[in-house]
């Protein structure tokens, strides 16, 4: 053997090396590990229930109307019932990741060692998923599938495309965001076929295809995705309103961020407009909707979610780099600083964000991703799980039986059931079955039409035989605006039977009672103004608030998010110390919801239905009103004027004697 021959043999078995290793390096960070609880007590009833409406064939659109899709269970989470589809899939989408990446490392680079440290990096960071976030992995597809089609293959359609477009299918019923984002980079490619290429659009119809198969085989009905796209589309357009949270650092950390966001628009930029010129504006459009739709996603509520905006830019950055760096390799050496900027700034961004959230720092979450207890920790679990797959169950049933013996008494009942205001699928006790409501978590009924449906479930024969009932909110919300609309149908439709540990327990009547709202009066206001809330001597008192935004401050909400909205109320007793203030949700407040009485726990509620309720609940009528907004004199601008509309009417239903309080 030459010593020519023997490089060639090396570099060879070096590159096979690399390839093999960021292949198995991917499937040990994309497989689930088996975590399926322990998030939070908001986030884990949600997950699974996920992994139970895919169990159990549940339709999206119409049992179901999530921000998730009838895949949303592969989002994170772990139940027996899914947990090989799970690894299926993740296995394949694994492969696909890795194939598309190392199409890209290897059309820039030949060395394998740089291809392999590029390849780890970006498998690393795909995969750092705090909290139950997935969302930088997923969203790393659509930006493989921009990068492969305008800055790696020249043809307009190629196999490694086709089967990259097939999988962002997929992730597109995972989350309703991803599939936004997956739309808008499928017609980006498809105008590019079309106005560069003179060629058919492939792209659409292979996305096309993918969104039906996959939604076929997640047991979804083909005439039911209309209803699941109008549910996923009002699911979007009331997020903003109602989950936006604030911090005090807000304006400076959106400063950081989209500093370091032009900085890699910039980049791109360069590199689609040197390749393609005029045409490169296509691309830099497609991926700064991404950079939009990530900013909105960690900075609307900013929380953890910021997490995901920051490390997304560091990604973003790092899969550009090989196109870059041989661009001005090629004809400006001088400028290859430059190149190395974008990465440079999204490190230490993202950095901060994980230490003020994770509690954990950049280098470390990386560098634990290379413990052998991290990286066998798929291969360990899956293998446990083949060896004896009835011990994996009995091990999930023993967990729920210990959450039931924390949330539920021992009840000797049967049929079906729903919890609110989180449904606790797992939790319930044995005779039960869980017979969701369309939006399962209260606080998600954020628009009128949301709440409606949940209304319109409870008095269709789908609603289940018994509910188990509590009060309460999330972010500081004004707690009776929450599933407003189906507190007369549960006051009317179910009987109050008594106490079952933490929540009340409802039954189904057998004879259904009516309620009737009746107007009263009609008045506007302005913010930070008293209004006068009638008597509730006749009979509870309902509101409807209309606050409208002027044309500017939809263009706010649009591109960020609108001023808070607060709701607070003089009561005429002075043993609640006479007030009680909650964020108000103004497409809610259009629906209408309970004021008076103020009911902000199971045991108002309790007292709400029986027939004693006035003198219970004498200390809880409200007397006054008073709206106020975020940001003082500068919200005129934000809303029409005057700003408020209120209207009062009396809700009549027939009240019933609760047992066993």
């Amino acid at each position: 053997m030459t010593l020519a021959e023997f490089r060639v043999l090396s570099t060879t078995l070096v590159k096979w090396l690399a390839a093999v290793s960021s292949l198995i390096f991917t499937f040990s960070r994309f497989l689930p590990t088996g975590r399926g609880r322990g998030y939070s007590i908001v986030d884990d009833p949600w997950i699974e229930m996920l992994h139970t409406a895919f169990a159990e064939r549940l339709q999206f659109g119409r049992d179901i109307v999530s921000t998730f899709g009838p895949w949303g269970f592969l989002y994170c989470g772990y139940h027996p019932a899914t947990y090989l589809v799970s690894v299926v899939v993740w296995a394949v989408l694994a492969a696909v990741f890795w194939w598309a990446a190392w199409r890209v490392v290897t059309h820039y680079f030949e060395n394998p060692l740089v291809c392999w440290l590029w390849m780890m990096a970006v498998i690393a960071l795909a995969s750092i998923s705090p909290f139950s976030n997935t969302d930088v992995r997923l969203t790393a597809y659509p930006l493989l599938l921009l990068l492969l089609h305008f800055s790696v293959e020249e043809r307009p359609f190629t196999w490694t495309q086709a089967i990259v477009v097939i999988s962002v299918a997929l992730l597109s019923l995972i989350k309703n965001s991803i599939f936004t984002i997956a739309v808008v980079t499928v017609l980006v490619i498809a105008a590019d076929n079309v106005f560069r290429q003179r060629r058919f659009p492939w792209t659409v119809l292979a996305f096309a295809g993918g969104i039906f198969f996959f939604w076929v085989l997640a047991g979804q009905q083909l005439t039911g995705f209309g209803l699941f796209l109008r549910g996923a589309s009002e699911i979007v357009n009331g997020y903003t309103e109602a989950m936006m949270f604030w911090q005090p650092t807000d304006e400076a950390d959106v400063l950081r961020f989209w500093g370091v966001a032009t900085t890699v628009c910039a980049l791109v930029g360069y590199v689609v407009c040197k390749q393609h010129r005029l045409f490169g504006l296509l691309p830099l459009l497609g991926f700064a909707f991404i950079v939009f739709a990530a900013f909105k996603h960690g900075y609307v509520r900013h929380d953890g979610h910021e997490v995901i905006a920051t490390n997304l830019l560091l990604l973003a950055a790092l899969l550009w780099l090989p196109a870059a760096w041989c661009i001005v390799w090629q004809r400006s050496k001088w400028l290859t600083p430059a190149v190395v900027l974008p990465l440079i700034f999204a490190t230490p961004l993202a950095s901060l964000s994980l230490k003020r959230y994770a509690r954990v720092e950049l280098s470390s979450v990386l560098g634990q991703q290379l413990t052998a207890q991290n990286l066998f920790a798929p291969a360990n679990f899956f293998l446990g799980f083949l060896e004896d797959r009835r011990d994996s169950f009995r091990a999930y049933n023993a967990y729920a039986a210990g959450l039931r013996a924390r949330t539920f008494p021992d009840l000797d009942i049967h049929g079906t059931a729903d919890v609110y205001p989180i449904n606790q699928t797992i939790a319930l006790p044995p005779g039960l079955t869980c017979r969701p409501r369309p939006i399962f978590q209260s606080y998600s009924a954020y628009t009128p039409k949301l709440a409606e449906m949940n209304a319109a479930h409870l008095r269709s024969d789908r609603a289940a035989d018994h509910i188990f009932f509590d009060v309460w909110t999330i972010d500081g919300r004004f707690a009776p605006q929450d599933d407003s609309l189906s507190w007369p149908e549960l006051l009317t439709r179910y009987d109050i039977k008594g106490m079952a540990g933490s929540y009340i327990l409802m039954e189904k009547s057998a004879t259904p009672r009516r309620y009737q709202l009746s107007p009263i009066s009609e008045t506007v206001a302005r913010f930070d103004e008293p209004i006068a809330v009638p008597s509730m001597m006749a009979g509870p008192i309902w509101v409807t608030i209309d606050v409208r935004r002027s044309l500017y401050g939809n263009i706010v909400a649009m591109f960020y998010r609108p001023p808070r909205v607060w709701l607070t109320v003089v009561t005429r007793s002075e043993r609640m110390e006479g007030m009680y203030s909650g964020r108000l949700l103004p497409a809610e407040a259009r629906a209408g919801f309970l004021l008076s009485p103020v009911v902000e726990n199971r045991e108002s509620f309790f007292a709400l239905a029986s027939t004693n309720w006035q003198h219970e609940l004498a200390n809880r009528e409200v007397a006054s009103a008073r709206i106020t907004a975020d940001d003082g004199k500068e919200i005129a601008s934000h809303y029409q004027s005057p700003p408020v509309r209120v209207r009062f009417y009396r809700l009549d239903f027939q009240r019933q004697e609760p047992r066993n309080r």
